[in-house]
């Protein structure tokens, strides 16, 4: 059967396969010398990431065009979910004809991201508009034609989009027309607001699926995030999952998964816990 012919399912009544994993390549974070501060350990690729952790789908975040021995250790991979952008417009235009491409090789390729999407936070006062779109790394009519392309394709992948905290303000939602699933990430130092943060991402777009997005290290604040945050974040997560309100988790990132990490730990048992758990 042609990769183009495929129609995947859709997910299965259980809390496990709703979970993703962010995933990046080994030494995309470098260390405790590195701008964020992290151990090191041996290599892991994506697929060894989210294996470790029981969960059975990724998203690529990755620039450049990585050849068949490298997209072969998604095989097995139940969803896969593809950069499509690096946060800048010429990232989206060198990256999608490979992207674009993927879908004619890989059956299990459910879907495209735009990360970093949005460029800087909230507006100045006076200055914010539900008309005039954010700035960002596609304009509004390159968005409406990529969804065109995508609606017009035989084989209809998701279009998902990052979403921070900080970007919380109506001149995000002329986008969202053109996007399927929101991934919602509350960045570690405000893992206290996690509640507000996500009763105003409501307020703002109240009905499109998300994805809510689950730091396991204090990326903003440099440091290892406590078991304790992990345990609120997972515990409102629960709740909104079971409440029908969000579609499922990503788990950031795959290069933290074998470093002995309080809160990866934390994690991975709350995985094998509550996994198999439905509505």
């Amino acid at each position: 059967l042609r990769a183009a012919e495929v129609k995947y399912p859709a997910y299965e009544n259980n809390l496990q396969d709703r979970l993703w994993m962010w995933g990046h390549d080994p030494g995309d974070y470098d260390g405790p010398k590195g701008v964020y501060n992290i151990p090191l350990s041996p290599p892991m690729s994506m697929a060894e990431g989210i294996k470790s952790m029981g969960i059975p789908n990724v998203c690529v975040i990755r620039g450049g065009t990585p050849d068949e021995e490298y997209r072969a250790q998604f095989k097995d991979v139940k969803r896969i979910a593809w950069n499509l952008s690096g946060g800048s417009n010429p990232s989206y235009y060198a990256l999608r004809d490979y992207v674009f491409g993927l879908r004619d090789m890989m059956p299990n390729l459910t879907g495209y991201y735009l990360d970093d999407f949005f460029h800087g936070g909230a507006p100045r006062a006076g200055k914010d508009s539900e008309t005039k779109p954010a700035p960002a790394s596609l304009s509004i009519d390159e968005m409406r034609k990529l969804h065109e392309e995508m609606v017009a394709y035989k084989r209809r992948l998701d279009l998902a989009v990052v979403l921070y905290n900080w970007q919380l303000y109506a001149r995000v939602k002329p986008v969202m027309k053109y996007i399927d699933v929101v991934s919602l990430w509350i960045r570690g130092s405000d893992v206290p607001k996690i509640e507000e943060c996500f009763e105003r991402y409501r307020s703002l777009i109240p009905d499109k699926p998300t994805l809510l997005g689950l730091y396991m290290w204090n990326f903003y604040g440099k440091k290892e995030l406590p078991k304790e945050w992990m345990a609120r974040q997972l515990d409102y997560a629960y709740r909104l999952y079971k409440e029908g309100k969000i579609e499922g988790l990503i788990f950031h990132c795959t290069p933290l998964c074998n470093k002995g990490l309080a809160a990866v730990d934390y994690t991975r048992d709350w995985i094998a816990k509550h996994g198999k758990e439905g509505r």
